[in-house]
């Protein structure tokens, strides 16, 4: 059950979601293609934060989208659909931060456009949940 004050957390983390869809965007206008891995990685995050906020919980501190949605589909399986999405995004994290592993990993513009629209799918699904 939600409080007013767990919809202020809600729209909070939503709102940042929102806004790393928009410098992911920006990222990949500069062909910034790690960059736009990372912060699709983080629109996605914060946007499932924003969901477990919305449903009571307390967010946990993790980077983890595979367990962060774990936490989603105990209170809606419905957010399975989004296992592949959040799968690869996971991955970025770490990857795009440090110079001495992303010099392993091949981040691409076509990567880039995917993280995007993976991390997209999932920040309009949950503001739609949140009737946003």
């Amino acid at each position: 059950m939600s409080t007013a004050n767990d919809d202020s957390g809600a729209r909070q983390w939503l709102t940042r979601a929102v806004d790393d869809l928009s410098w992911t965007q920006a990222n990949i206008s500069s062909e910034i293609w790690y960059g736009a891995c990372f912060t699709a990685q983080q629109a996605a995050e914060k946007a499932l934060k924003a969901y477990i906020a919305s449903q009571g919980k307390s967010v946990i501190r993790t980077h983890d989208l595979n367990a962060l949605l774990q936490e989603c589909v105990e209170a809606d399986t419905i957010f399975e659909q989004f296992r592949r999405e959040c799968a690869t995004l996971t991955d970025y994290y770490v990857t795009t931060r440090y110079p001495d592993i992303a010099q392993y990993v091949d981040f691409t513009e076509y990567k880039a456009k995917e993280a995007f629209g993976f991390a997209e799918r999932i920040v309009m699904f949950v503001r739609e949940q949140l009737g946003a």
